[in-house]
């Protein structure tokens, strides 16, 4: 090293010195500024997804309340279906029995007037012959 230090030599170094850290200090100042606007983006997206976040349980209860709608639709139409077709079934099953019900009761009735025929003529022919008994009786007794 030298003794005695030049002074323009010095004032280069001095300079280039000066250079060096305003360099160094231009650069931390531009990380700095880049990072202030990293940040500003960051909380601008932070705020945002905080709104958001605030939204969300609205939209999900109406998203579900949708879906559910949807999901019950189906399957209340076709409980629906699944009734009527039951109900037509045992409406069908209810008109054939009164049907089969009144030919029943039809052919009773006409049972019963057979019967009543029958017994007419039965009883009838009972009579007359009773009656032809009780003539021939009541001739023998008078004969006699």
């Amino acid at each position: 090293m030298e003794s005695h230090p030049n002074p323009s030599r010095a004032r280069t170094k001095l300079d280039l010195l000066y250079h060096e850290v305003l360099g160094e200090v231009a650069g931390l100042v531009g990380r700095l500024e880049n990072a202030t606007q990293s940040l500003d983006a960051v909380q601008k997206h932070m705020q945002t997804m905080g709104e958001v976040q605030q939204v969300l349980p609205e939209q999900l209860g109406r998203h579900l309340t949708a879906t559910m709608e949807a999901a019950a639709k189906p399957i209340s139409q076709h409980a629906e279906h699944a009734i009527q077709a039951m109900l037509n079934d045992t409406s069908n099953r209810l008109d054939k029995l009164a049907r089969d019900a009144a030919q029943y009761a039809s052919i009773a009735h006409q049972s019963a007037r057979r019967m009543a025929l029958i017994a007419l003529a039965v009883g009838g022919a009972a009579g007359i012959l009773g009656g032809l008994l009780a003539g021939l009786a009541l001739g023998q007794i008078l004969i006699s």
